[in-house]
Parts: structure tokens; C-alpha cells; sequence
């Protein structure tokens, strides 16, 4: 049988792993949907508030903890007018818990965060995690995964007004994507793909601020062409309404696929959904790099 792998001295062998190793712990202490932490970010949700079966958002979320039972404080934010609503969900150890969009917030279409809580203040509990099923009377249908934080330090950021400071800075929380991709697409000329993109501040009284996105479009023949996207505090972009010279279906036409790189100038989270002839479904949005640091708002008091 014929070795594959390249013959490699044994040094470089272990460098090489090594240097595997060393990337896979980084990225494992940053923000990613394979892990548990105490901040869950639930990408997407949408329900049809007069027939749940025909567009509808399952969130699942689950307590790993085997001893343990945790406060878990939900931030539900409209992405059509950046107004944020909020409630508390109680779990025992080992407990899993679904609640429907149609029911918590029906005809929202927006994005979930959950923080661990104590009282009135956010809590080093790295044992939460989740997921989404989603299905949209589009026909998009997902089950995605939470990405979730990891809390590194015990302390609170007390801002003396009611409110308190999730700081992302690799010390206080793990750090937030800085510049995500769409890892592939199928061409547009058969499927329809839509972003669903955020970028968090104020979870305490919203945040309208306007976000412009750079993106760096590619086929599958290394080319890429750049252009630019905005949103407020939601955004839900259809791939085919991004403005690429001589048209995205000329640059990734049919039968043929891509990709996308996006950065801006705060995090960025989301995921995509598509829907083909042959194949559906959806995806977070891949972190590429972190963002140094980054404070996110939510009411509370140390």
C-alpha cells in the first residue's frame, strides 16, 4: 500500500503538530459553536406568529453541569427595530430546556443571547450550550448550533447605573470574531442564500448604530472581487443583492461555488441559511480572527 503523507524528518513532524496543537488550543479559548461557555449567541430566530408550522425557531438550551443548577438571563433583539426584550429561564443540573419562537416572541425575527446569572449579576458558569432548528416559510431550514463565551475571570464590571459590562478581551470573556467568512456558496444562479449578521453593544436599551461590512467575494478559480454591505442592528443579506461588477452570477455562475471573507470595525456574528434544487441548509459564520476586545451592556449590578 502506498504511503500518502509526505516522508517528513520526525522534527518537522512534531513542529508541525505542535503548531496544530498551538492553533487549535487558541482558537478553543475564543468564541466558537463547539464548546460550552456561559454566554450563548443564537445567531438566528424567526416564527410567523399566526402559523408557527409554517415558519417557526426551536431554542434548545442545555445545562452540562452535573451538579449545579444556573440562572440563565435571555436577550431577545428585534433585528427590523433593534428593541430588545428580556427574561429569565431557570435550569437544574443536567437540565434541557426547548422554548419556541412563536411562543416567547412570536413574529420576531432577530437574535437570542443567554448569559449565566446569579441574582442580578453575570456569573462564571463555563457549562451552557445550545442549539437552533429553524425552518422558514422560504423553505430555508437549519439546525444551528449556539456559539458560546467562556467567562475567564469571576469578576463582575459594575458601571454603577444598573448595568453591567461583559468585557471580551481574552482576561474577563473569551474574544468575539473579528473578521468571519461564508466558507462556501453554491452559485446563485440555482440557490438562494441569505446572511444573517450582528454585531452586539447594548443589550440593555438596543443599539441602532449603523455598521458598514468590507467583503471579499472568491471563486473557485482564487479571484476575488471586493465590495460592501449595511445593517443596522440585524442585517439579512441575500447574497444575490450584493453590488459585484459585471453581476455575482458572472463571477460564481452556475454549477460553480465561493466564498466570502467579511471585517468591519466591531465583531461580527451570524450564520448563513440556503436553499438549493439538490441541497439546504445553514451554517455559522466561520471566525477567521478575534477582536481584541469588545464590551457588550446588559442590566444587572455586582
Amino acid at each position: 500500500m502506498n504511503n500518502l503523507l509526505p516522508k517528513l524528518p520526525f522534527t518537522a513532524w512534531l513542529v508541525l503538530c505542535a503548531i496544530v496543537l498551538c492553533n487549535l488550543a487558541v482558537f478553543a479559548q475564543d468564541a466558537n459553536d463547539i464548546k460550552t461557555g456561559s454566554v450563548l449567541f443564537f445567531n438566528h430566530y424567526t416564527s410567523d406568529p399566526v402559523n408557527p408550522n409554517r415558519e417557526d425557531t426551536q431554542i434548545n438550551l442545555t445545562n452540562t453541569n452535573q451538579s449545579s443548577g444556573v440562572a440563565i438571563h435571555l436577550f431577545a433583539v428585534d433585528g427590523r427595530n433593534c428593541g430588545v426584550a428580556d427574561s429569565f429561564l431557570f435550569l437544574t443540573a443536567n437540565q434541557t430546556a426547548q422554548i419556541f419562537a412563536s411562543d416567547f416572541d412570536p413574529g420576531t425575527r432577530g437574535y437570542l443571547v443567554a448569559v449565566a446569572f446569579s441574582g442580578s449579576r453575570p456569573i462564571q458558569f463555563n457549562y451552557l450550550t445550545g442549539t437552533s432548528y429553524i425552518h422558514r416559510a422560504d423553505g430555508k431550514m437549519a439546525d444551528l448550533p449556539a456559539v458560546a463565551v467562556g467567562k475567564r475571570s469571576t469578576g463582575v464590571v459594575d458601571n454603577g447605573n444598573g448595568s453591567v459590562s461583559l468585557v471580551f478581551d481574552g482576561s474577563n470573556y473569551d474574544r468575539l470574531p473579528a473578521m468571519v467568512a461564508l466558507s462556501n456558496f453554491n452559485s446563485q444562479v440555482t440557490d438562494s442564500t441569505t446572511l444573517y449578521i450582528y454585531s452586539p453593544k447594548d443589550l440593555m436599551i438596543g443599539d441602532s448604530s449603523s455598521l458598514s461590512v468590507f467583503t471579499l467575494v472568491f471563486n473557485e478559480l482564487e479571484r476575488s472581487v471586493s465590495t460592501s454591505f449595511r445593517f443596522g442592528c440585524y442585517g439579512e443579506i441575500p447574497l444575490s443583492s450584493l453590488r459585484v461588477l459585471s453581476t455575482l452570477n458572472s463571477f460564481v455562475p452556475r454549477g460553480a461555488v465561493g466564498w466570502i471573507r467579511m471585517s468591519s470595525s466591531r465583531p461580527l456574528l451570524g450564520a448563513s441559511l440556503s436553499r438549493g434544487p439538490n441541497f439546504s441548509g445553514g451554517r455559522n459564520l466561520t471566525c477567521l480572527s478575534v477582536f481584541a476586545s469588545w464590551t457588550i451592556i446588559v442590566p444587572g449590578s455586582a
